[in-house]
């Protein structure tokens, strides 16, 4: 009877041993950082005297010198257009580290930057929730002449090109005093919401190791908390995996205990019915 008591004795912690292998397992497997999906590009080509990051920064001050936006980011813009053999094509060009910045920072419920490289006008507009606890991005916009060197062969040169995102837009929703952030490639699409439009042009702007902010109002210009991003592009609370490994330890050594106690009393029970 020994023995027996020994053998369940030794199998009640060999699955608990087991179980809290697959508990840390699943533990760690929450906490380690995704992989990135494979972007179309792969890194903002850097001059031989700049730094190894590929990032960017912009920012706009409002008229007493308080910046009320900066963005940090990866940016590519791809335009798709038809050639003169009326082959679909797509030009790139990477959101460059100088660009001619202006923007309009002094209204309380809205702001906006605005790019300009290469031809291209690149305007990005801020808004509050109506209760003013988050802010986000309402509109992205992108101009340009269909003559642009860098389309070539382009099937209708000579029109001025006006690419937008939709009515009612709403990006990168980020709490009053908090900055969003986001390593995953996100994707904003801009096309022509004119009807008269005779480009056919699409844009698309990716980027890529994010961190923008809007209503600052901040004489240092720092970052507020960052709100983070998923894959999925919602947002994560990065304790949610320990607690629900901890939760799944707990659950696993109070039903290996109960499991023990259980082969305990049925073998003591075996034992006296032997006995009488």
């Amino acid at each position: 009877m020994k023995n027996l008591q020994y053998w369940n004795l030794w199998h009640g912690f060999a699955v608990l041993g087991l179980l809290i292998q697959v508990t840390l397992a699943l533990q760690l497997e929450g906490l380690v950082t995704k992989k990135p999906r494979v972007s179309k590009y792969t890194m903002k080509p850097q001059a031989p005297t700049s730094s190894p990051s590929s990032v960017s920064f912009y920012r706009v001050n409002t008229t007493s010198g308080n910046t009320c936006i900066l963005i940090r980011t990866d940016g590519l813009l791809s335009i798709q257009y038809r050639d003169k053999l009326n082959e679909d094509k797509e030009a790139d060009v990477y959101l460059p580290d100088n660009p001619t910045l202006s923007g309009v920072c002094d209204n309380s419920d809205e702001s906006s930057i605005v790019m300009s490289f290469k031809g291209f006008v690149l305007t990005m507009k801020f808004e509050k929730t109506p209760g003013g606890e988050r802010w986000f991005v309402n509109y992205v916009e992108l101009t340009y002449s269909s003559s642009n060197p860098i389309l070539e062969h382009v099937d209708r040169p000579n029109l001025n090109v006006k690419l937008a995102t939709p009515p009612k837009t709403f990006l990168f929703p980020t709490p009053i005093g908090k900055s969003f952030e986001c390593m995953q490639e996100q994707t904003i699409v801009m096309y022509a919401q004119d009807e008269n439009d005779k480009s056919g042009h699409l844009a698309k702007l990716f980027l890529r190791d994010t961190r923008l902010q809007g209503f600052m109002y901040k004489a240092a210009g720092q970052w507020g908390p960052p709100y983070l991003c998923s894959a999925t592009g919602t947002y994560r609370d990065e304790s949610a995996p320990f607690y629900l490994g901890t939760v799944l330890a707990v659950a696993c050594i109070f039903t290996v205990a109960g499991y023990g106690i259980w082969r305990y009393m049925k073998v003591k029970k075996y034992q006296y019915g032997t006995m009488a």
